[in-house]
């Protein structure tokens, strides 16, 4: 039996990653422009806000899981991220909150890819880059202290 019991996993590594993860999304959605200069919409809001105005074609039921992350996702995934880096490193069951920005990332990546957006700045896969952190951050704060021998 060890004269000192090992320490619990320190809580620095998921929450420095999930405040990444917040600092990616927030700057992919709102700060960095998603196509080169030139585009006259080049921002993410610019964007929807000329998606929205475009009359609604006939098309299959499916591509309601990529327009709607453009109608609301968005904001869903704004929340989530915002409230990440206070829930992913929590004992309780609050942490599964921090899934949500994992599974919104995930909506993201949906919602772009199935948008057929092309010639873009990596700004539209910053998200998808923050779900995986957002992720990676969750798993590190379910690690527990080795058990003593």
């Amino acid at each position: 039996m060890p004269l000192i019991a090992p320490a619990p996993p320190s809580k620095g590594a998921p929450a420095a990653l999930a405040v990444a993860a917040l600092l990616l999304t927030l700057a992919g959605l709102y700060l960095l422009p998603w196509w080169p200069s030139g585009y006259p919409d080049s921002t993410f809001l610019e964007f929807r806000q000329e998606y929205e105005n475009e009359p609604a074609l006939q098309s299959p039921w499916w591509n309601v899981i990529y327009v709607s992350w453009f109608q609301y996702g968005y904001l869903v995934q704004t929340a989530s991220v915002l409230v990440l880096p206070f829930t992913v490193v929590r004992d309780d069951r609050w942490h599964w909150l921090s899934l949500l920005a994992v599974l919104t990332c995930g909506w993201q990546l949906v919602g772009v890819l199935g948008s057929t957006i092309f010639h873009t700045t990596p700004a539209p896969f910053l998200g998808p880059l923050a779900g995986i952190l957002a992720l990676v951050g969750w798993l590190l704060a379910r690690r527990r202290a080795p058990r003593a021998a």
